[in-house]
């Protein structure tokens, strides 16, 4: 999934960070494994609303119930965190190496550069349940460093159930062109998951793959090109 890749978490992660500096500165597998397995790479605390806006405005949805331990936070963190209750669906480690973790409006992704990819599919799906992305909130989980490949994403779209979600989702990702693969139970997780690849993606370590499946009213995105990190987030997200 191109606009899911690690390079381009990083790349958002530093306009989020630019962002919020510019505003600062104005004030004081039991089934089988998926064939090409190569999926890929946010902290909770609340910033100030100023950081926040500047954030969504540079760059580009919910399960609040059985958060997971939020990663530890200084008070100097600069992302925007505007839902950290979904940031809390998310791992803060992966394989023990940490993860960052930030929150923002869906339509502040979208607009982040580069164009494309998954940025691509969420306006015509949110839109078969009466919603845009300016009413949704991402939350994403990565790793700030080149260590490991791999991001994992939270889309909380409240009052809809997974199986809507989920399908909605492959509907509109097979209408742009998009290779899905239903893997039922996949590396014994109970959960169903779709093998999403995205036919523009430059060729790369991820090969375009992400990894997508819902519950209680939230999206979950994870793209990785290893195995082990792939069935680790499976495990720890809900």
């Amino acid at each position: 999934m191109n606009g899911l890749s690690s390079r381009t978490i990083a790349a958002l992660f530093g306009v989020l960070m630019a962002g919020a500096l510019v505003s600062g500165c104005g004030s004081t597998k039991a089934s089988p494994a998926p064939q090409s397995a190569k999926v890929s790479t946010g902290p909770s605390v609340t910033v100030s609303a100023s950081s926040s806006a500047a954030a969504s405005a540079a760059a580009s949805g919910s399960q609040a119930a059985s958060p997971a331990a939020s990663a530890s936070v200084e008070p100097t963190d600069s992302l925007a965190h505007v839902n950290v209750s979904l940031e809390d669906q998310l791992p803060n480690t992966i394989q023990n190496v940490p993860l960052t973790k930030f929150s923002l409006i869906l339509s502040a992704y979208i607009a982040s550069p580069p164009a494309g990819g998954d940025k691509a599919l969420y306006a015509a799906w949110l839109v078969k349940f009466g919603k845009t992305p300016a009413d949704v909130d991402m939350a994403i989980s990565f790793v700030a460093s080149d260590q490991l490949d791999f991001n994992a994403r939270a889309i909380a779209v409240p009052g809809v159930s997974a199986a809507s979600l989920s399908s909605a989702f492959e509907q509109v990702a097979k209408s742009a062109g998009w290779t899905v693969k239903s893997y039922p139970n996949l590396m014994l997780t109970g959960k169903t998951v779709l093998e999403m690849i995205d036919p523009t993606a430059t060729a790369g370590p991820t090969g375009g793959a992400g990894y997508v499946y819902a519950r209680d009213g939230v999206l979950y995105e994870i793209i990785t090109d290893d195995q082990a990190l792939l069935q680790d987030a499976l495990i720890q997200m809900p």
